[in-house]
């Protein structure tokens, strides 16, 4: 009997490193998403944050944002900031689990570029968070990250 222990981890350790992946398949954000649109591009970035695609998140960002931000910068930011001002809210679910407004808008003064809008909303808090997006080369839509505008509208210190 103490013989089968050893045959039965040669049998068991293999599933258990398998497991994980098999019930953990999340599919690739090029398959479900496009970035020729704004609210489409919001869509793609949000999408790859959840599923933990963060190269293809940060390939969302405009030219400048990547300038300023590293792709290792940016994954420690999308995973570990909270917003202070917003009651320590955590950046990743300001994102991904707000809802768009569909409508998007043109920035005052006009132009390419367009906001769009997260609303996030809790029992106590109802937040509305843009982004603003402009036309990137070959007709992909980008985010940049640092232009942004929100409002807390509960009235929160």
């Amino acid at each position: 009997m103490s013989h089968d222990w050893p045959r039965f981890l040669v049998i068991l350790f293999p599933l258990l490193l398998l497991y994980p992946v098999a019930c953990k398949h999340i599919p690739d954000v090029d398959r479900h998403f496009q970035r020729s649109a704004s609210l489409e591009t919001v869509r793609y970035f949000r999408y790859a944050i959840d599923a933990s695609q963060f190269d293809a998140a940060y390939h969302c960002l405009t030219d400048s944002t990547r300038e300023q931000l590293s792709a290792l910068a940016f994954q420690a930011m999308i995973r570990f900031v909270d917003v202070p001002q917003l009651g320590g809210l955590g950046l990743t679910d300001l994102l991904v689990c707000s809802d768009i407004d569909g409508i998007e808008e043109v920035p005052a003064g006009g132009g390419s570029d367009r906001w769009v809008t997260l609303i996030w909303h809790s029992e106590d808090q109802y937040i509305e968070y843009s982004l603003r997006l402009q036309p990137g080369s070959a007709g992909l839509w980008q985010i940049d990250l640092f232009a942004t505008r929100g409002v807390d509208l509960t009235g929160s210190p």
